[in-house]
């Protein structure tokens, strides 16, 4: 019998996982050297001994933290822009530039840029902010510019109040694709936090964890900090799946 939707779905990605898994076992016993590239097996290891120490957790919670915070400033500040951008061309056309530089400068000038200007708890927010805006925000314009001109002109001719038809009307109508927005960025803002804190090196979080291991060259931690990384991205992708499907949305 022929398997259909989701349980075809968690085969196919298993049965690639489990590829990827084997391809990384045979080039590590081409190569030979851990120092270069461990076996998978050290990894998950060595990733199961780092989930017994406070200190990983505390790297854990701080780097969430800074996600979650640039984060939630990334929607409010889009999500006002947007709507303002969405409906005046005037605003969208001032806004551009700003936006253009945003999309183009290189993540790594960012960065450096940010040590400089402020402090390395406040750099990584800024940095995460700068890199993540621009995708929230052309996600937000795209669904004010596919709203109902017919309803919106309708609240006109029946003067509904401005703030009734934004929280009314044109806010829910934004949730798919702020939705949408976010599911694209939360990924982009683990992976511009990490690298801010790679160079910034607060006290505590993921990004120094990195430094750590790199500094000792202890490549089997670099290996399994990635793997953290990439099961935290992969819960918080989840989580939203699970939101999108929750409220029936196709985004």
């Amino acid at each position: 019998m022929e398997l259909k939707g989701a349980a075809a779905s968690r085969i196919r990605i298993f049965a690639s996982s489990v590829v990827l898994l084997a391809l990384w076992k045979t080039v590590s016993l081409i190569v030979a050297r851990d120092i270069i590239l461990p076996a998978p097996e050290a990894a998950f290891l060595y990733l199961s001994g780092l989930l017994d120490e406070a200190a990983t957790w505390a790297a854990i919670g701080a780097t969430l933290r800074r996600v979650a915070l640039s984060f939630l400033l990334n929607i409010a500040a889009a999500t006002a822009t947007g709507v303002a951008a969405g409906f005046s061309v005037r605003f969208s056309d001032a806004v551009a530039p700003l936006i253009a530089i945003m999309k183009a400068v290189p993540t790594m000038g960012v960065i450096l840029l940010s040590l400089i200007w402020f402090n390395s708890e406040t750099a990584v927010v800024f940095v995460c902010t700068l890199i993540v805006f621009p995708l929230i925000y052309g996600a937000i314009v795209t669904g004010i510019r596919h709203l109902d001109r017919q309803l919106l002109e309708m609240h006109r001719v029946f003067h509904i109040p401005a703030w009734k038809t934004l929280m009314k009307f044109v806010l829910p109508s934004l949730r798919p694709y702020l939705l949408s927005g976010v599911m694209s960025g939360l990924g982009l803002s683990m992976k511009v936090v990490i690298a801010a804190e790679v160079l910034s090196q607060p006290k505590v979080g993921i990004g120094t964890m990195f430094q750590v291991e790199r500094s000792q060259l202890n490549t089997v931690g670099v290996f399994a900090w990635s793997i953290m990384v990439i099961l935290l991205t992969a819960g918080m992708d989840a989580v939203f799946h699970g939101l999108k499907k929750r409220y029936g949305y196709k985004v």
